[in-house]
């Protein structure tokens, strides 16, 4: 019996947690968005040299099964807080204050998600090979036309990451939409 209550809570709780999706992740995410606009200048608009990656989120918009979709949104948000943590940000001539509550509400959305999550899978390896590969384009791209390149990125760089950041979270923001729509349709009453 002890079993049985033991299993139940376990699949019960992350889908209890994610109630967070449906009633806050959309606030955080809008003040994540925020904090990025006033970090600095207005986005670039250069091109990425690496394309969006729109057939994975059409692909996990499309899936029926919430776990992968939570996971998605958890691994894009933890590879979003990575490419700003992998290198030097002081060549990026933004507002300190604005740019450290971004990577603190990035990191809360993060972590509210891992407790939606109830199990621990890899990152899907085409979202960890976009993300290398932007990562490294951009700094690239940075490295052959900026002069004032410093290890990790210069400003162009930054800016760039920004603009993919911002692109990401607005795809991320109507992922959860599709999703506490069919949480909110599966439990209403037909």
């Amino acid at each position: 019996m002890l079993f049985v209550f033991f299993v139940l809570c376990s699949a019960l709780t992350p889908a209890l947690c994610c109630d967070w999706l449906d009633q806050r992740f959309s606030h955080v995410n809008n003040k994540c968005l925020t904090h990025l606009k006033l970090m600095g200048d207005p986005l670039t608009e250069e091109e990425s040299p690496v394309p969006f990656p729109y057939d994975l989120y059409q692909s996990t918009r499309n899936t029926q099964v919430l776990e992968s979709q939570l996971l998605f949104i958890r691994d894009s948000l933890k590879l979003i807080s990575d490419l700003y943590h992998h290198g030097n940000r002081s060549s990026a001539a933004w507002n300190t204050n604005e740019e450290t509550n971004f990577l603190i509400t990035i990191d809360r959305q993060n972590e509210e998600l891992n407790k939606c999550v109830s199990i621990e899978k890899p990152v899907k390896v085409l979202l960890r090979k976009y993300y290398k590969r932007l990562e490294k384009s951009a700094l690239h791209r940075t490295v052959s036309t900026s002069p004032d390149v410093v290890l990790g990125g210069g400003t162009a760089y930054w800016e760039l990451i920004r603009m993919e950041t911002k692109r990401h979270l607005d795809q991320l923001e109507m992922l959860v939409s599709i999703i506490t729509s069919r949480r909110r349709s599966a439990a209403s009453p037909h």
